[in-house]
């Protein structure tokens, strides 16, 4: 038992500096000031009627030379080959973007010769259950990967979201596909940032599109899925329950600072989610749970019509 206790002590601290890490290092995407005129293609995912917000957001950029689709629009007429931008930019219609986006990543890719940079959105929070379930895989992606180190692999894949897609238009020709899924695409230079502002995700609790993100997260592996549970939720409600309170005192602050400093790379509340942590995690292990079922009943569907 004691061993087990060890485990979930240096995996607290383990997720809190690597937390600290994205804290001090601040993966964001910075303002440059740099200024560009290369054609821009905005693809945008969803129906049109629901893009109000995006597509005035658009019309205030800073940025002019930019041409607009609806993805499933440019799909019906033989798909994206026909968009004439330097650079492509996948989204949706829950997004809106802010002025500086479009130059901001334009000059990160260019620097950095990336052939694909994802930004991924801060949230527009509102009501209990929102709270309860939009901040949870901002709190997994930066408590277990430090964003400034991972460039390149399946970790990286698993990070990259629909709303904000960055792509250079010769990489994504080359790769020939709409998403971003597949081996292939492990060849690609990769950068995931915290979009600091510059864009926001307005959309509705949907617990099945949550925990999809969750699972995808956490690589699509079901036994790595079965083990953060053991020892985020499991191993803290065992503690609690048989130990004295002034053994509390360090798992109880390393959660704090870890959702404090997580609070403030996302522009979250930071009382909220300190707060909220249990209730939280209560959520996680729910959501956790049904993509588990998910893909076990998935499994077992496809072995037996094999």
């Amino acid at each position: 038992m004691i061993t087990f206790v060890y485990a979930v002590l240096v995996f607290l601290v383990l997720r809190f500096s690597v937390t600290l890490f994205n804290f001090l290092s601040n993966p964001k995407l910075g303002y440059y000031g740099k200024h560009f005129t290369d054609k821009v293609s905005i693809v945008i995912d969803g129906d049109r009627k629901d893009a109000g917000l995006l597509l005035e957001s658009v019309t205030i950029q800073d940025y002019e030379n930019i041409e607009v689709f609806f993805k499933q629009e440019l799909e019906a007429d033989s798909g994206v080959l026909e968009v004439t931008g330097k650079y492509i930019l996948f989204t949706t219609v829950n997004t809106t973007i802010g002025k500086g986006l479009i130059n901001n990543m334009i000059y990160r890719v260019k620097v950095f010769n990336l052939d694909l940079l994802s930004v991924i959105p801060n949230r527009e929070i509102s009501g209990l259950w929102s709270w309860v379930c939009f901040p949870l895989n901002d709190f997994l992606l930066l408590s277990l990967f430090p964003l400034r180190f991972i460039k390149r692999n399946q970790l990286t894949l698993s990070m990259v979201n629909e709303a904000c897609i960055f792509y250079s238009a010769e990489s994504y020709r080359r790769m020939n596909r709409f998403s971003v899924t597949g081996n292939d695409q492990q060849k690609l230079k990769m950068e995931v940032l915290l979009a600091n502002k510059f864009l926001y995700v307005r959309e509705p609790f949907n617990s099945g599109k949550v925990s999809e993100q969750l699972i995808k997260t956490l690589g699509n592996n079901v036994l790595v899925v079965l083990i953060y549970l053991t020892l985020v939720i499991a191993g803290p409600i065992l503690i609690f329950f048989r130990y004295e309170p002034a053994f509390l005192f360090l798992p109880a602050g390393l959660i704090f600072l870890t959702r404090v400093m997580n609070s403030f790379l996302t522009a979250q509340n930071p009382f909220l989610n300190a707060v909220l942590h249990p209730v939280q995690m209560l959520m996680m292990l729910v959501l956790l749970m049904k993509g588990i079922s998910k893909k076990l009943f998935t499994f077992l569907s496809t072995f037996v019509l094999l």
